[in-house]
């Protein structure tokens, strides 16, 4: 992670975080294939804190420029397709190769054939900037991509006491009651709402149930610090306390 092979900078055009891979990053002979799937896992995984707005969609972004053969990695390659068409396969919105080297080209013959016919629908060659504009705007992309935004990726470390309140077994038990509730209030007013549609255009009951989501929201944010530990997200401030985006 702190050789900045991958990460989020930015969102797309429909508010999809986007995740630039820089594929020049990668030096295959360093990395070991269980290595790889926990870094992808993780990537993936953490990648739904962001997307609450776009659906658990993502758009990630090969930068391909400058790749030399020992940055190529079938085993990394492969290990995704499997991720995004078995475990995540409605996490990928788009993939945009951003291609200028030729070496590639000579390698995408190889690998087309084996990628899931539904995530290779979802894969766009560019081969310059103004052909990424369509997906992201200007003003979002990266300078080093050719487009505005001014972006420096850097590896926060982990403190030991970004995850204390973990240690807080009352007030976690206290968290875990509210979402509890929550959880059960929200599906009471899911099935008064169900019950009220059933052959009528009456929605009387649809403010009971958002108000009931929004409370459901609301306790998994306070819970979630108890449970799960601190990101790179919450570190570099693109997380915030309230589980708000800033991308």
């Amino acid at each position: 992670m702190d050789t900045g092979l991958a990460f989020a900078c930015t969102t797309d055009r429909l508010g999809c975080p986007v995740y630039v891979v820089r594929v020049r990053a990668n030096v295959a002979h360093n990395r070991s294939i269980l290595a790889i799937k926990r870094f992808l896992c993780w990537q993936l995984e953490t990648s739904q804190l962001l997307a609450a707005d776009s659906d658990g969609r993502v758009t990630i972004l090969f930068d391909l420029s400058d790749v030399t053969r020992e940055n190529i990695d079938l085993g990394l390659v492969r290990m995704l397709i499997t991720l995004l068409s078995n475990y995540f396969p409605e996490t990928l919105g788009i993939m945009i190769l951003y291609v200028n080297s030729w070496f590639f080209w000579g390698l995408w013959t190889v690998i087309a054939p084996f990628i899931d016919p539904v995530v290779k629908s979802k894969i766009v060659m560019v081969r310059a900037t103004r052909e990424i504009t369509p997906y992201i705007d200007l003003d979002r992309l990266p300078l080093e991509l050719g487009g505005q935004k001014p972006f420096s990726y850097s590896y926060i470390q982990p403190t030991t006491e970004e995850n204390a309140c973990m240690a807080d077994t009352a007030a976690r038990q206290a968290a875990e009651r509210e979402y509890v509730s929550a959880i059960a209030d929200y599906e009471c007013a899911t099935r008064q709402w169900l019950a009220q549609q059933a052959g009528t255009d009456d929605f009387s009951s649809a403010p009971t149930r958002c108000a009931a989501r929004d409370k459901l929201r609301q306790a998994v944010v306070e819970l979630d610090p108890f449970v799960r530990s601190r990101t790179l997200h919450h570190r570099l401030d693109q997380l915030r306390p309230d589980y708000t985006v800033a991308l």
